[in-house]
């Protein structure tokens, strides 16, 4: 009986092995069936194995913990595409790399299942208890499951045991790829990744990301306009104390946004007034957010990048500085 269930799982992968090859002549999204799922899922390692702990969040069990990155680090990433903050990680060892977005807008990192694949991802929990994405997150229809990136290379700088919610369909991150199609996003990391380190330093004009672990960023006085302070918000990602007309309110920023705002709690195609700190902006085009629970308003990219945006989640502020001339 234990030789057929081995040969029913390998005959269940091999099945996998030919709906992916199938599949990735058309790159439509293909949500993995339920069966599929399984087989990966009952190879679910313990949290605790990767450094992680299981624990009970607000919407149900989930993990918790950070990456490892040995030593101190400093590196500087470019885009891959002109403004929007995507930027290339490999995994030297296994020759494979993919498409990064940086979504400060997203409280948790999500991976498209066959770039989980190549990056040899577990997936966290045990076999009869796996980790399922708990979130109010809109997933697009394929569930989330908690995983492990053994290692990936950003740079040279050398990360191990990252974890992620990997989005079980192919081809696709589903709305968390922000309507990009080129280059094809296959992983996005929310702020939870950028969490990790002393600061994150966005420079729309030069079009890269700098990441650090060490050494508290200094801003140059000359072209410092504001440091606004990092609020929580109960949908997660990076927030900071703002306004709008006057009224206060926490603000996310949002780089991988296409848009200069949004908020939900009136239908408006121009704000009079946002404020992010000392920083104000007048007459701001506008999106409604989907009606629904409450939600904190955007600040997207078209508003951020005039600025360069360093990020220092452990001091709890955002440094805005101008562009120099």
């Amino acid at each position: 009986m234990r030789i057929e269930g081995m040969n029913q799982n390998v005959h269940l992968i091999a099945s996998i092995s030919a709906l992916i090859t199938l599949n990735a002549q058309a790159l439509e999204e293909f949500i993995m069936p339920r069966m599929q799922q399984n087989t990966y899922l009952s190879h679910a390692k313990p949290a605790e194995q990767f450094g992680l702990q299981m624990v009970e969040g607000k919407h149900g069990l989930t993990y918790q913990g950070s990456p490892k990155i040995p030593g101190k680090q400093k590196v500087t990433v470019a885009f891959e595409t002109g403004p929007i903050p995507l930027i290339k990680i490999s995994n030297t060892p296994q020759n494979r790399s993919m498409n990064v977005l940086l979504d400060t807008g997203s409280p948790v990192s999500w991976m498209e299942f066959g770039t989980s694949l190549d990056f040899g991802t577990e997936f966290l929990g045990t076999s009869r208890k796996q980790l399922r994405y708990p979130g109010p997150l809109n997933t697009g229809g394929a569930p989330g499951f908690a995983a492990v990136v053994p290692r990936m290379d950003m740079g040279y700088v050398e990360i191990y045991n990252t974890p992620l919610y990997v989005r079980m369909a192919l081809h696709s991150l589903g709305p968390f790829a922000r309507g990009i199609e080129a280059p094809h996003v296959d992983t996005v990391f929310g702020y939870d990744f950028m969490k990790n380190f002393e600061y994150v330093r966005f420079d729309f004009q030069k079009r890269e990301v700098l990441f650090s672990t060490t050494d508290i960023y200094v801003p140059d006085v000359d072209l410092l306009m504001t440091v606004a302070t990092i609020k929580k918000v109960s949908e997660g990602g990076l927030a900071v104390e703002g306004s709008i007309v006057g009224s206060t309110t926490p603000i996310i920023l949002d780089v991988a946004g296409d848009y200069h705002f949004s908020r939900g709690d009136v239908k408006v195609k121009v704000t009079k007034q946002v404020s992010l700190g000392d920083v104000v902006w007048r007459q701001v085009p506008t999106l409604l957010l989907p009606t629904g629970e409450k939600r904190a308003p955007r600040a997207g990219r078209k508003m951020l990048e005039r600025y360069t945006l360093t990020v220092c989640p452990k001091r709890g502020v955002v440094y805005f500085e101008r562009l120099p001339e």
